[in-house]
C-alpha cells in the first residue's frame, strides 16, 4: 500500500492519474506543480490552510507536506472569535485562503516578535503553466521528503479551538490500520466532509496512498439528488448522525444508494437508538466509530457485517491502537466494567496545542470492553452529573429521551443547586405540545427518579458544529442565562429559547 513511502515518493508514483472526482479536479496536478514551485521559492515555516475550494487545499496541502514546515489546517468560515483563537497559536508568515488577516496581523504587531504576515495566492492557473506536466509526461523529480508537522483543529465539545501536531507518519499509521480492519489494499471514498477536519483529511490521505478513488461532493448537492457519481469498489462513506438522519429522511430514495457501499462509517457524534435501528431496518452497512483528531480519526469501529447481526458499540481496536479501561489509579479493569478510555496507537498526534500527548492517552471518555473486545462508549468523565449522592450520565437520559420519538435533539447537562449538588436539566428541540408532561410519563419506566431532568428547557436548536458534535460549553451558558432569568420560577416550569442566540 505504500504508507511507509514519503510524501514525494507517494506523489511521484501517481502523479497524474485521475484519483480525484470533483469539480475542477482535472486542475490538481497542474496546481499542485504550481504550489510546489512557489513553496520552493518562499520557504515558509508556518503556513495556514483555509483554502475552501477542496482542489486547492489538497493541491497546497500535498505541496507542503513535501517541505520542513508547520502546516496548519483551518475552517474558512471561522468567525472573529475562531480566528481570535488561532491568531494566539499561530503567526502564519503564507496564508492560502480566506482569512482576515487583519486580526492575525494584529495579534503579530502586539506579540512584536514575529514576521510580518503574507498573505500569497498561488500562481493562476490563467498563467502560462510551463510547470504543468502533460498526462504523457514523466513525473517531475520531486524534492525529498522532509519531517513536516500537520496541525489539525479541533474543538471537542468545550468549543475552544486547539490544534493536534501529526506528522506524514502519524497519519500513514492510520491509513495502514484502516485497511487491515476492513481487509482492502485499496480504498475509494466519497467525502462529504470539510477537508480541514481529521474526518475528511484522513478520506484523502486513504485514498491517496492506497492508490484509490475519492469523490468530493457537497453534502447539499449529494441531498439534492444532483450529479450522484458510481461507485468504485470498495467504496467508504464517512457520515455524522446528522448526515445520516437527513439522508433517511429525504423525500429522494437514498437506501438503494447507500446499500452499495462497502462501509458507511458513522462518527463524530453519539448516534441515537431509532437512528441505528433505521439503519439496521434498511440494511445499510453501518460501520460506527470511535476517535478523535489527536488520534487521526477511527481507533475502533465496528464492521457492517457486526452492526447488521445485531451488535452494538464502536468494534475491536484497529490493528494500530490498543485500547483499555483503566480505574481511577490508573489500572486496568476487566470486561464489562466501566472506566476511563485509554489509547496507545501509532497514529497518536504528538501535542494537543502546547501540550504533550503520552501513551497511552487518557480520553477522558468513560466506556467499557465486553468479552468479544467491542468498545462501548458510555459519557464523558467531565459531564457526570453528581446529584445527590448519586451518578448521572447524561448521554444516558439523552438516549432514553430520543428513543420516545418526542424529540428531535436534546441535551442533558447538571447546574449548581444548594440542595442536591447539581440539578439535571434538559434542554430539548421539540414541537411536541406540552413536551414535558409526555416525557416525563415516557421516561417514568426508563429513568431512576433522580436521573429524571428537574428543570426542562425549550430551544429550536443546539449548538452544534459541522460534525454534529454538541458545544456543551455553549449550551451551558445559555442555560444558565435562562434559569438566572426564572430565578423565581420553581419546580420543572418549561422556559423557551426559541430566540436564543446559537
Amino acid at each position: 500500500m505504500g504508507t511507509a513511502m514519503t510524501p514525494s515518493e507517494i506523489l511521484q508514483r501517481r502523479w497524474g492519474e485521475p484519483w480525484l472526482v470533483a469539480a475542477g479536479a482535472d486542475t490538481f496536478w497542474p496546481q499542485l506543480a504550481q504550489w510546489q514551485h512557489q513553496l520552493q521559492h518562499t520557504q515558509p515555516r508556518d503556513l495556514l490552510l483555509a483554502e475552501p475550494d477542496p482542489i486547492r487545499l489538497l493541491a497546497a496541502f500535498f505541496a507542503a507536506a513535501q517541505r520542513p514546515c508547520r502546516i496548519w489546517l483551518a475552517n474558512p468560515q471561522w468567525g472573529t472569535q475562531e480566528w481570535s483563537q488561532v491568531a494566539a497559536q499561530c503567526q502564519p508568515d503564507l496564508v492560502i485562503g480566506t482569512v482576515p488577516t487583519a486580526i492575525l496581523r494584529s495579534r503579530q504587531q502586539e506579540k512584536n516578535n514575529r514576521q510580518q504576515l503574507q498573505d500569497t495566492s498561488p500562481i493562476p492557473l490563467s498563467s502560462p503553466t510551463s510547470l504543468s506536466p502533460p498526462p504523457s509526461s514523466p513525473a517531475p523529480q520531486l524534492p525529498s521528503s522532509p519531517t513536516t508537522t500537520l496541525h489539525i483543529p479541533t474543538g471537542g465539545s468545550s468549543g475552544n479551538i486547539q490544534f493536534a501536531t501529526h506528522t506524514w507518519e502519524t497519519l500513514a499509521a492510520s491509513v495502514w490500520g484502516f485497511c487491515r480492519h476492513f481487509d482492502c489494499d485499496r480504498t475509494n471514498a466519497y467525502c462529504l466532509l470539510p477537508l480541514y477536519h481529521v474526518s475528511g483529511l484522513m478520506q484523502a490521505m486513504r485514498c491517496l496512498l492506497s492508490g484509490g478513488r475519492l469523490v468530493i461532493q457537497p453534502f447539499r448537492e449529494l441531498l439534492a439528488a444532483q450529479d450522484i457519481e458510481p461507485l468504485t469498489d470498495p467504496s467508504f462513506l464517512s457520515l455524522v448522525p446528522t448526515q445520516l438522519q437527513r439522508l433517511l429522511a429525504s423525500d429522494h430514495d437514498f437506501t438503494p444508494w447507500l446499500r452499495q457501499f462497502t462501509a458507511i462509517l458513522l462518527g463524530g457524534a453519539p448516534p441515537w437508538p431509532s437512528l441505528l435501528q433505521t439503519a439496521r431496518h434498511r440494511q445499510l452497512p453501518l460501520a460506527p466509530t470511535y476517535g478523535m483528531t489527536e488520534t487521526a480519526s477511527q481507533v475502533a469501529t465496528l464492521l457492517p457485517q457486526e452492526f447488521l447481526a445485531g451488535h452494538a458499540g464502536s468494534g475491536r481496536s484497529l490493528p494500530h491502537a490498543h485500547l483499555s479501561i483503566l480505574d481511577e489509579a490508573g489500572d486496568p479493569l476487566p470486561s464489562q466494567q466501566v472506566g476511563r478510555i485509554a489509547i496507545a496507537a501509532s497514529s497518536l498526534a504528538l501535542t494537543r496545542g502546547a501540550t504533550p500527548i503520552p501513551s497511552p492517552l487518557l480520553t477522558g471518555d468513560l466506556g467499557y470492553l465486553d468479552a468479544a473486545g467491542f468498545l462501548h462508549v458510555v459519557g464523558r468523565e467531565t459531564t457526570l452529573i453528581f446529584t445527590g449522592g448519586e451518578k448521572v450520565l447524561p448521554q444516558e437520559v439523552e438516549a432514553a429521551m430520543l428513543a420516545t420519538g418526542l424529540v428531535q435533539d436534546c441535551a442533558v447537562l447538571g447546574v449548581p443547586d444548594t440542595d442536591w449538588g447539581e440539578r439535571v436539566v434538559a434542554v430539548i428541540t421539540t414541537t411536541e405540545p406540552d413536551p414535558e408532561i409526555r416525557l416525563r410519563s415516557a421516561l417514568q419506566a426508563q429513568l431512576s427518579p433522580y436521573k429524571m431532568p428537574k428543570r426542562w428547557l425549550v430551544r429550536a436548536e443546539l449548538p452544534r458544529n459541522a460534525q454534529g458534535k454538541l458545544n456543551r460549553a455553549a449550551l451551558r451558558q445559555w442555560v444558565m442565562s435562562q434559569l438566572g432569568s426564572t430565578a423565581a420560577t420553581t419546580g420543572s416550569a418549561l422556559a423557551s429559547g426559541d430566540g436564543a442566540d446559537g
